[in-house]
């Protein structure tokens, strides 16, 4: 506001009033270079990151390295763009247009390839009308002069009077000046006006979200959070999915050596177990081998006994062939 009121002639005029005023504008710059010094104690060099802050350190970088140049002043009225960053509304209306820059730019891209072919055209046909005394102004004396006054038939600014100047030479220009508007005044800048209504429709949206108590802020602020692309979601997704095969083969390896462990485990256990069965019967076979040489009758039991345990030897040898 300050820097509006020293347009004014009483201000410029008046070398106190000027003197308050480039003091104010002074005072106000110091307290940004403050404000953006804590910003930098805070954030560290991921200040660099945020894309606002950065825009607050040009144009503060820009203030006082141009302060001396009486040109470059002038754009000291550009501070007044940091108010993008404090308001938020202002804010989510201009990310909300950045969002669609990939939209305007193809639509962009497009009118210069019509302003083009229309621009030579144009320089072809009618460059000679101005020399020859039958235009006001040069509206087609070069490419450069053609664009411009194309331009000017696109804002549909006094674009009559140029189409009946040509048209009082030659009777067949009314097609491509009404084509040209057709395409350039009603077409093309409605598709812009449209992607910028699109823009705008989803911050309503949004708000109609967060009046529903719908709105999730982490999910529709795009300048602070950062959305994955689907194909980088479904990328980590594959991973994720051969990290989990992977996991689940060497479980699966695990699980069979454990087993093979528990069955061998079993097999040493009755082979001990039939090994000490084997000892205690080879003493008592000892013992019956004994009381026969020293001439002693074998009684009934004895000889069944030995009869169990060769039974019991044909098994323990067939175990530890197994």
């Amino acid at each position: 506001i300050m820097m509006g009121l020293a347009t004014f002639d009483f201000i410029k005029d008046n070398p106190r009033l000027d003197y308050a005023f480039e003091t104010t504008d002074k005072v106000f710059l110091i307290i940004f270079t403050v404000e953006l010094g804590l910003q930098f104690i805070y954030h560290g060099f991921q200040l660099l990151l945020n894309g606002w802050l950065v825009f607050d350190l040009i144009i503060i970088l820009t203030s006082w390295s141009f302060s001396s140049v009486q040109i470059i002043r002038a754009f000291r009225i550009f501070r007044a763009l940091r108010l993008v960053t404090r308001i938020k509304i202002m804010k989510n209306l201009i990310l909300a247009l950045f969002g669609v820059m990939p939209r305007m730019a193809a639509i962009g891209l497009m009118l210069c390839l019509i302003f083009y072919i229309f621009g030579v055209m144009f320089t072809q046909l009618f460059k000679d009308l101005y020399f020859d005394g039958y235009t006001e102004y040069n509206f087609f004396g070069s490419l450069d002069w053609t664009f411009f006054t194309l331009f000017q038939m696109m804002t549909l600014d006094n674009w009559a009077s140029v189409a009946r100047q040509v048209i009082k030479v030659y009777k067949w220009a009314w097609a491509p000046f009404t084509v040209f508007v057709i395409i350039s005044g009603f077409i093309v800048v409605n598709l812009i006006i449209a992607v910028i209504c699109d823009a705008i429709g989803a911050l309503h949206a949004d708000e109609k979200a967060k009046l529903q108590g719908n709105y999730d802020e982490n999910n529709t602020d795009a300048g602070d959070s950062q959305n994955m692309d689907i194909r980088e979601q479904l990328d980590t997704l594959e991973d994720q999915m051969e990290d989990l095969t992977r996991i689940q083969a060497r479980t699966f390896h695990t699980l069979q050596y454990l087993t093979q462990q528990i069955q061998m485990q079993k097999v040493k256990q009755e082979l001990q177990s039939k090994t000490t069965n084997f000892a205690e019967a080879a003493k008592s076979l000892r013992k019956v081998q004994s009381r026969r040489s020293q001439g002693m009758n074998a009684s009934a039991s004895d000889h069944e006994f030995e009869a169990s345990l060769d039974m019991e030897e044909i098994v323990f040898e067939t175990l530890k062939e197994d």
